[in-house]
């Protein structure tokens, strides 16, 4: 009886650590959820192509469909393939089945979605605490300061925060490989993370962390005293699993990037072949006067390193008193590792890598690579913390000197305050920041020196810390929240949602331009319509195409939003509430056509000849590169109408006089399989863009279907990699060999 009311115990004080966890991540982001007055997403990047996104995925999972095609954008795009939508993510496929309200993604399902992932990388890193062996209420520390503050807590890109959260459970399970606990399992599971992190969206963390889990594995291939081939071994697996899970993502991924072209920052974009130029890494290097933000406020360009005084105190306390400790030594390399790439240019470290780490260069902010500091000083904190409760003889001298530096520091701040003053009045919160640091520092070191003196209890002590912790956090978690009264983007959304209706109630579906001075953001994932331009990816043949004037009318560019037309041909059609209008542009293409001339063009180049060629007559005539299929000539019309139309589907009927080609004005890319009357037929890609079968004579129905062998091959590996895992961790002991320290 006392055995099961133990292991009672034991199972309750288990869920005690993440409940805490839990209450104190929602009492750091009250802002968002309790008085439902501020919001996180009043930003540029968020309303202008994440929450589009997000609302586009969220009605199409309403509708019953999974989204791999995005037609709303340049003609159509991949959207599975542009990754930063976050369609392959599992945890977003929750945020997209939450109720709509009027059609549209609630805010409040908004705030909650980004509380949970930062809740996600809080209990990460306390399971890789207590993992390590530290205290509940270290581990508590480590987990609030990963999760809640440094780049998880000043970061409002959810795409970048869903990769990130992942990398305490890689480094949790891969530190157990190493002990030699279940390794094969445990190996898996690392893998499996790490391919968790790449299905998030953006590329960039995850990049990140596997450079960092490379060195990780070569330093314990070379120095650790487990058997070199048994650790290869292990490697290999890693990587199997990795790739595996991953592949949902990476494989459609590959393929649109490989087709498309990225703005990254410079005048022109590149193609996935051209290499990011070290120009653009340098712009976006974490600057060497920002290492003064790590602990003061707000003292960064474009990344913020702020992750407060606290916990780079008890850091050093950890890696002071705990050295020994080869885990300590790891976190260490990992904290200054990730520190030295994220300075990138000021760092000849990064330069090298950028030359010889393949595909590295795709990732353009060397700055955010900060959070491998963050999690590495969080994880140093909580030995630090555990160190110097459990150890305050050993940690007396260099407490007392870290503590006559910590009250230095805050009255430097507070002398720094009373100097700004004096030359320039405050305009308007430029200097509560650093006041509220010194204040800060000051109760830190009265903490840390009462403690060292016996005045107040470890358990007091402790938990004090932890609140400190949050307080300081405080400075910059949360800081930025825009008041709904305040609102400047998010409001506009739903200005003009009569145009959108206007433009939604026309029976041939056509596109529209969007004057990207009045309307920011991307209306056509918004609300639902065909939008030229916008924030989305771009195919290569699409935006090489657009400069033609013919390209516009091939695509059914019927309409112009503005407040003034931009050609002199159009007239207006409708005048929203907002003063915008509706222009209509003449001679443009129906959504399908059929033609029965064609011509091979030797390469792209000469087809873009050909599309500025006017004497050629589009609306019988066609090209494409290549041999071309046989046509025939006949007198009279044919019949061709779009009946069915659905994000990745569409269905047309037609009668054709004699064999020719049914051509439509949507993005030619791999992927579309079209079939006549049931059998398969190939779709050729016409005017160098768009998509074309070829159709004899009589009565046809055609089906195109967007089933990309990227996305099925990629999810088959994915549910491989995922059920393997899985398998390993259930059945895999017997397989198991066991493994000395």
């Amino acid at each position: 009886m006392q055995t099961i009311e133990k292991n009672q115990r034991l199972s309750l004080s288990g869920f005690a650590g993440p409940l805490v966890l839990l209450l104190i991540t929602l009492g750091v982001f009250w802002k968002l959820i309790l008085p439902h007055q501020y919001t996180w997403m009043d930003q540029p990047d968020t309303v202008n192509q994440i929450l589009p996104w997000y609302q586009f995925q969220a009605a199409e999972w309403h509708q019953g469909r999974f989204p791999l095609w995005d037609p709303y954008h340049w003609g159509g795009q991949s959207l599975i393939g542009q990754a930063q939508p976050g369609a392959a993510y599992p945890f977003n496929w929750i945020l997209f089945l939450l109720p709509l309200r009027d059609g549209f993604i609630r805010r409040s399902s908004m705030h909650w979605y980004f509380v949970m992932i930062h809740y996600m990388g809080a209990l990460f890193c306390y399971w890789l605490c207590r993992d390590l062996k530290r205290s509940r209420t270290a581990s508590l520390l480590a987990g609030a300061a990963f999760g809640l503050g440094g780049y998880m807590g000043t970061t409002d890109w959810p795409q970048m925060l869903n990769g990130a959260v992942w990398a305490p459970l890689i480094l949790l399970f891969f530190l157990r490989a190493m002990r030699g606990h279940r390794p094969l399992a445990s190996t898996a599971l690392s893998g499996t993370f790490l391919g968790m992190a790449f299905l998030s969206g953006h590329h960039q963390i995850p990049m990140f962390t596997a450079l960092a889990m490379a060195g990780l594995w070569l330093y314990y291939l070379y120095a650790a005293p487990l058997p070199r081939l048994r650790l290869a071994q292990l490697s290999v697996l890693f990587a199997v699993f990795f790739a595996l899970v991953g592949a949902l993502q990476t494989f459609p991924a590959s393929e649109y990037w490989n087709l498309s072209l990225r703005w990254i920052g410079l005048q022109n974009p590149v193609s996935w072949n051209q290499p990011v130029p070290y120009i653009v890494h340098d712009r976006y290097s974490l600057e060497p006067i920002s290492l003064l933000g790590i602990v003061i406020p707000n003292i960064y360009r474009d990344t913020n390193p702020f992750i407060g005084l606290v916990v780079v105190s008890l850091a050093l306390i950890g890696v002071s008193i705990m050295w020994r400790e080869k885990t300590v030594r790891v976190f260490f390399a990992v904290a200054l590792g990730g520190l030295l790439f994220a300075l990138g240019s000021s760092s000849v470290f990064h330069g090298v890598l950028y030359a010889i780490v393949p595909r590295l260069e795709k990732a353009r902010t060397p700055a955010m690579a900060i959070l491998f500091f963050h999690l590495g000083v969080a994880v140093l904190a909580a030995y630090g913390l555990d160190a110097y409760r459990k150890n305050p003889v050993q940690a007396n001298d260099f407490s007392r000197r870290l503590i006559w530096a910590v009250a230095g520091f805050s009255g430097l701040g507070f002398a720094l305050v009373l100097a700004f003053l004096s030359v320039r009045p405050a305009t308007g919160g430029e200097y509560d920041r650093l006041a509220l640091a010194a204040f800060t520092w000051l109760l830190l070191a009265v903490l840390l020196d009462a403690w060292r003196r016996a005045r107040i209890s470890s358990r007091a002590a402790t938990s004090l810390a932890v609140l400190l912790l949050l307080f300081e956090l405080g400075h910059m978690t949360g800081w930025n929240y825009r008041h709904r009264e305040q609102g400047y983007l998010l409001p506009k959304m739903f200005d003009n949602m009569d145009i959108a209706q206007f433009l939604k109630q026309k029976k041939e579906p056509a596109r529209a331009e969007i004057d990207g001075q009045e309307i920011t953001f991307n209306f056509g994932d918004w609300q639902g319509v065909e939008q030229i331009n916008g924030y989305a990816g771009v195919t290569t043949n699409v935006l090489r195409a657009s400069y033609a004037d013919s390209a516009r009318k091939l695509l059914g560019v019927k309409f112009y939003v503005g407040r003034k037309p931009n050609r002199n041909d159009q007239r207006e059609v409708y005048q929203g509430k907002s003063g915008l209008k509706v222009f209509e542009n003449p001679g443009v293409f129906p959504r399908v056509w059929t033609v029965h001339e064609i011509m091979g063009v030797r390469n792209p180049e000469e087809g873009l000849v050909k599309l500025d060629d006017s004497s050629l007559d589009f609306h019988r005539q066609t090209f494409l590169v290549g041999t071309p299929p046989n046509l025939e000539s006949c007198d009279g019309s044919d019949d061709v109408r779009l009946v069915d139309r659905t994000t990745n589907y569409l269905r047309i009927e037609v009668d054709m006089r004699c064999r020719g080609m049914a051509a439509v004005g949507d993005t030619f890319f791999p992927g579309w399989q079209a079939s006549i009357d049931g059998r398969l037929a190939p779709i050729y890609e016409v005017y160098g863009f768009l998509r074309g079968v070829a159709v004899d004579s009589g009565r046809h129905q055609i089906e195109m279907h967007y089933r990309p062998k990227s996305v099925y091959l990629g999810a088959t590996l994915t549910a491989l990699g995922l059920s393997g895992a899985f398998l390993l961790c259930l059945f895999g002991k017997r397989l198991e060999e066991p493994v000395s320290r």
